[in-house]
């Protein structure tokens, strides 16, 4: 069975450094599953962490304007998971969203539902409230399945309609290997912390990359009204930086739920070196 190392948690805790050392270690290759910075460019934006000491698949693989869903993601992992074990290395995925992990390590029947656009376009028009009247009518039972949480989220409920609106039978994606996950953690004043010093240290590169039309990705907003003169700076960077923390909240409490983590403190200073330790018992 194949190998794979996963590294997750929740931006601004050091993940793809980890991983960049670990590559290094283990002559392993880097996959990002960072559902932003899969697109073109966006550099500064997306938070990319280039390196020229191990290779990084799945940077830049798409254009903004276009979508992008796991089931692009899943496919191409798995091609470079093949590749990467072909010549005999070792695959680290490192990213922080959740939904592209668990599709790569488990069975998603709605992950072979491809994206409907004229169905979208109808359903992007209505209200919150109309989405969830026409779920409930559509599917009573993945309504009820849905937490509060996911009600209240208009593209959560447009995906849940345009999967229970799908032709029957669609095949599930499958996938068999040996996962070893490491997840690196800290304290939200540290989180808070970190993340304003990478927005603050990325928003002069970041306003010359954005532009009208991206994908929601978080910053686009602050900056593009900084850029409109309808903000300062300051304000752009808290509304930033805020809005970054609030991922990483909703980021841990995604991987909370994935009970084979194998969990780290990054703001332990010997964590890398226990990491390292665990991670060879399982690799050899």
């Amino acid at each position: 069975m194949k190998k794979i190392l996963i590294i997750c948690g929740p931006t601004g805790t050091g993940k793809t450094k980890l991983a960049i050392e670990l590559a290094k270690l283990m002559d392993g290759e880097l996959i990002n599953a960072d559902s932003r910075q899969v697109y073109v460019g966006l550099d500064a934006l997306t938070g990319k962490d280039r390196s020229k000491e191990a290779r990084i698949w799945l940077y830049d693989v798409h254009l903004p304007d276009q979508e992008f869903s796991a089931l692009h993601f899943i496919r191409l992992a798995q091609q470079a998971i093949d590749d990467i074990h072909k010549r005999g290395k070792l695959p680290i995925v490192v990213g922080g969203t959740g939904f592209y992990l668990r599709a790569l390590t488990t069975s998603i029947d709605t992950i072979a539902v491809p994206p409907n656009p004229i169905l979208r376009k109808t359903l992007y028009a209505k209200s919150r409230e109309a989405l969830g009247r026409q779920l409930q009518h559509v599917d009573r039972q993945r309504w009820r399945a849905m937490n509060d949480s996911d009600r209240k989220n208009p593209r959560r409920l447009i995906r849940a309609i345009e999967v229970a609106m799908s032709e029957p039978h669609i095949p599930s994606m499958r996938t068999s290997y040996d996962v070893f996950w490491v997840g690196l953690t800290a304290s939200l004043a540290v989180l808070k912390g970190r993340i304003a010093r990478r927005v603050s240290g990325r928003f002069d590169k970041a306003a010359t990359e954005v532009r009208d039309g991206l994908p929601p990705i978080l910053g686009a907003d602050p900056l593009l009204s900084f850029l409109r003169d309808e903000s300062t700076k300051e304000e752009a960077l808290k509304e930033w930086a805020q809005a970054e923390y609030q991922y990483a909240k909703r980021q841990m409490t995604w991987f909370c739920k994935e009970k084979a983590i194998h969990w780290f403190d990054a703001q332990n200073t010997d964590y890398q070196k226990e990491v390292e330790v665990l991670v060879r018992g399982w690799y050899t």
